[in-house]
C-alpha cells in the first residue's frame, strides 16, 4: 500500500513539474494574466503592449488601450453578426493599406470571426485570419488568430501569428487560460461598428507578420535575434 502511494505522489510531483515546464503565467501591468507555451520569450514591452518570440518565429502580442470614449466604447456582448461583419471589412480594408508598404500583394481572408463566452467568464470577439503576401513574385502565408476583450477601462487584444497552417490553432490553451481582472463594459452594439482600427488593431495584427518578412534568413535556420 505504501509503494502505491508513493508511486501516486511521484506521479503528482511529476505532473506539477511538467505542466510547469510547458508554460509560464505572465502578468501584463496587474491588469491580466497569461499562460505562456514552453519557447516563447518577451522581446519588448512598450507601455501598452507586450511583443514575445519563439525560435521559430511565430509571436504573441498583447495590446490595451482606452475603452471609455463616449465615441467608441467595444464590447463584444453587444455585437450583432452585422457589427462583427462590419468590424471585420474594416479591418481588412486598413490593413490593405498597411500593408502597401510592405508587399507588392496582399489578402486577407477571415477564417472565422465569432463572439464567445470566454472560460474567464466574459465575452470576447475570436477571428482568424489566413493572409497571403506577394514579395518578388514569392506568396508567402501567414495565419492568426486574434482574441478581443472589452473592459470597463481597456480594450484587449492578444494576437498569434505563425507561417504554419498546422500550427494555427497550437494557441488556444493559451488564449483560454487569459485572465482580466477590471470587468466587462456594458455598451450599446451601435458604439461599435466600423471601429476596427481602434487602439492600434491593425498595426498589431501587421506586427507579427513584419517581424517574418525582416527575418526571413534567421527564421529559415531558427535562430532569432
Amino acid at each position: 500500500m505504501k509503494k502505491v502511494l508513493s508511486l501516486i505522489l511521484i506521479l503528482i510531483v511529476f505532473c506539477s513539474f511538467a505542466i510547469t515546464a510547458n508554460a509560464e503565467e505572465f502578468n501584463g501591468a496587474d491588469l491580466f494574466t497569461v499562460d505562456l507555451p514552453e519557447g516563447f520569450e518577451q522581446t519588448g514591452a512598450n507601455i501598452s503592449d507586450f511583443n514575445f518570440i519563439n525560435e521559430n518565429a511565430d509571436t504573441f502580442t498583447v495590446s490595451y488601450n482606452d475603452n471609455t470614449s463616449e465615441d467608441y466604447i467595444f464590447c463584444p456582448a453587444n455585437m450583432s453578426k452585422k457589427d462583427i461583419e462590419e468590424y471585420t471589412n474594416a479591418l481588412y480594408t486598413e490593413s490593405a493599406n498597411v500593408m502597401k508598404d510592405y508587399a507588392d500583394g496582399f489578402e486577407l481572408k477571415f477564417l472565422y470571426a465569432e463572439k464567445i463566452k470566454h472560460p474567464n467568464g466574459k465575452k470576447a470577439l475570436v477571428c482568424q485570419t489566413k493572409t497571403t503576401i506577394t514579395q518578388n513574385k514569392k506568396d508567402n502565408i501567414y495565419y492568426q488568430t486574434l482574441y478581443e476583450f472589452g473592459g470597463v477601462d481597456y480594450k484587449y487584444t492578444f494576437t498569434y501569428t505563425t507561417t504554419d497552417e498546422k500550427k494555427k490553432d497550437s494557441f488556444k490553451e493559451a488564449f483560454e487560460s487569459i485572465n482580466i481582472f477590471e470587468g466587462e463594459t456594458e455598451s450599446n452594439s451601435d458604439k461599435i461598428t466600423g471601429y476596427a482600427v481602434a487602439g492600434g488593431l491593425v498595426l498589431l495584427l501587421v506586427a507579427g507578420i513584419v517581424r517574418f518578412i525582416r527575418t526571413p534568413e534567421k527564421r529559415q535556420k531558427g535562430k532569432i535575434k
